[in-house]
């Protein structure tokens, strides 16, 4: 079990050796990438839905034009009519005229080549009809995120995200909008899960969204709904699930389904082809609970109605990046700031973190090891294929974690694998696969091997027969250690101690049509990116979002990321080191010495976004 304040074993400057080690490989081979990697999100004006004219001081009137962040996409591809891809993100653009995030909503009719970009209906400043008649404008909310989607097989489009406020009365609820007429049309959106005013009270995040295509399934239709519901700041948080039987007009009262776990997130839903459901979720590594590193799942046989109770499908060795601010109480105030201030997620450390970030920067996010980096957590992502036979009722897994005898003592105070007693560690990062078929679930097994680079944020999604998956990938850094975080040099550091940055992360690919036994990987991104700029924070330290997301119908597949490499370097002359995590920004200083805000925040320094590829396998 990971602790705080723990030793940092130090071994010297000289970059390790990537180690690939750990449970059996799978086979590896060339993919097909169909199209050139585009961005989903465009630097053109949005449109609003339904055909709505934007009235004057309409924050919509910014996005596309402001160039402002996007990231933890989502992506579904409409099963009858496979040109039609919609995808959504946590949309910044907003921030200028209606001061919050909100939900970016994007289609394509093109298979994804070409895109038009829009919002969910009801953030600040929209006086459309549907604006005014959502119940997020109606309850004052004026941030909303964390988008998923997925589709039925009837032309509508169910898009699932959490909604909240940045000061009190927080409210902190997770909505289900539902998009007819291939997601040409907004229909409506409802609440199933609502918070407490407080800002420490019921807040509800983390969604997840899946609906029943089963081939011969007896609830076709079904609309299945879980996120985390945490409750104060004790880590007493769960995973709650409701259901919706009439094509997400009204949903059922939400369920706890996480028993006997206190310390739980990343719910992740699969659909069987005969309608049996599963959900999946990280169990963290808990004192208080007595827990360990687990994925855990529950199993409903009767249409969402009643749940197994959870059951383990492996333990694992997370791969959750930590360090140690240099000034712990000046770091969590800035992290505040940040949130309130609608420029970055609330940030705080887990039981999970060796040390108390979970990100770092500069400033006052400058973290004791001198790296600049963005923050990840060991994730599960589950599927099944709704076209197969009814002899087959395999659940698919992946998640990213710790390979095995990879470990290190850490050089810094960066760790990303468990300690050794005291002594502080690293390790390669790596996508793991394990089936769910008669027999139980298999050995879990590295999904696409590399003798170099850490694999994080996974996805997969199964159809027809194919499996594809979906990764971010640092094995073109050129310099990877598993002692370094992706895009940090830290043999070659600056006067101030800080590493220098890299062009080092790429999003890959892979399909499979045995099963997952053999894969054929490609890497989608057309151009490395540097994954941490400081973008967040007034400045001063990275997000890059928490996923990336894959859909595809047979053996076509689209998938999304989030991407930083139209971003506009720049340096901040606030401080002095990092200079190469720098972005873009305009500030005076007066003649007390006391610096500006940036009064050029639409000028690329902040242009995050999110890219696409299709693949076929």
């Amino acid at each position: 079990m990971r602790r705080h304040q723990l030793r940092v074993a130090m071994a010297g400057l000289a970059s390790a050796a990537a180690v690939a080690v750990g449970p059996a490989l799978l086979a590896a081979s060339a993919s097909t990438v169909t199209n050139t990697d585009v961005p989903v999100t465009v630097d053109q004006p949005y449109v609003k839905a339904n055909g709505a004219t934007p009235s004057a001081g309409d924050a919509i009137t910014r996005c596309g034009q402001n160039r402002r962040q996007q990231n933890e996409p989502s992506v579904a591809i409409d099963p009858r009519q496979t040109s039609i891809v919609v995808a959504g993100s946590n949309d910044y653009c907003t921030v200028e005229l209606a001061g919050g995030t909100w939900a970016g909503f994007y289609r394509s009719t093109t298979s994804g080549s070409t895109w038009t970009d829009s919002l969910l209906p009801g953030y600040p400043t929209d006086t459309s009809p549907d604006g005014l008649a959502s119940p997020l404008q109606q309850r004052g909310i004026t941030n909303a995120g964390d988008p998923v989607q997925a589709w039925d097989l009837h032309g509508r489009l169910f898009y699932m995200g959490n909604a909240f406020n940045r000061v009190k009365p927080q409210n902190g609820s997770v909505w289900v909008a539902t998009y007819d007429q291939d997601a040409a049309h907004y229909v409506r959106t409802v609440i199933v899960g609502s918070g407490t005013p407080a800002l420490a009270g019921r807040f509800n995040d983390k969604t997840s969204i899946e609906v029943d295509r089963g081939l011969h399934s007896p609830y076709e239709g079904n609309v299945y709904a879980a996120w985390s519901l945490f409750q104060g700041n004790h880590g007493n948080n769960s995973i709650q699930f409701t259901r919706s039987t009439d094509h997400g007009r009204t949903f059922s009262q939400m369920t706890k389904i996480s028993t006997g776990s206190k310390d739980v997130q990343f719910a992740d839903i699969a659909v069987t082809s005969n309608g049996t459901v599963y959900l999946a979720y990280r169990q963290f590594d808990n004192s208080r609970g007595h827990q360990d590193n687990e994925v855990a799942y529950v199993v409903s046989r009767d249409g969402g109605r009643t749940f197994s109770k959870p059951a383990v499908a492996t333990t694992f060795e997370s791969f959750d990046a930590a360090d140690s601010a240099g000034d712990p109480t000046a770091a969590a105030k800035a992290h505040e700031q940040a949130y309130l201030g609608s420029d970055g997620p609330a940030a705080e450390a887990g039981e999970e973190s060796v040390g108390d970030s979970r990100d770092c920067g500069s400033g006052p996010f400058a973290c004791k090891s001198g790296f600049v980096f963005f923050r990840h957590d060991s994730q599960p992502r589950i599927t099944a294929d709704p076209k197969a036979p009814v002899s087959d009722q395999r659940v698919y897994l992946v998640y990213d974690a710790t390979v095995p005898g990879s470990e290190q003592p850490s050089q810094t105070t960066y760790n990303t694998a468990d300690p050794d007693g005291s002594t502080l560690r690293v390790g390669k990062g790596a996508i793991y696969l394990s089936v769910l078929g008669s027999a139980g679930w298999s050995t879990p097994r590295l999904l696409a091997p590399t003798s170099r680079g850490h694999q994080l944020f996974p996805d997969i999604n199964a159809d027809g027969g194919v499996l594809h998956a979906v990764w971010h990938d640092s094995r073109n850094d050129p310099a990877y250690s598993v002692q370094y975080p992706p895009g940090n040099n830290g043999a070659v550091r600056d006067a101030q101690g800080f590493a220098t940055a890299t062009h080092g992360l790429d999003t890959y690919a892979a399909s499979s049509r045995d099963a997952g036994a053999t894969w054929s990987v490609a890497r989608l991104s057309g151009a490395s990116q540097m994954p941490n700029y400081e973008m967040f924070g007034d400045r001063r330290v990275p997000f890059h979002g928490d996923y990336n997301y894959v859909s595809s119908v047979g053996g076509f597949a689209y998938n999304t990321w989030t991407d930083t490499r139209q971003v506009v370097s720049g340096d901040d002359p606030r401080y002095l080191g990092g200079e190469s995590f720098d972005v873009h920004q305009c500030r005076t200083q007066s003649s007390t010495g006391a610096w500006s805000a940036d009064t050029c925040p639409n000028a690329g320094g902040l242009d995050q976004d999110i890219f696409g590829a299709a693949t076929t396998g």
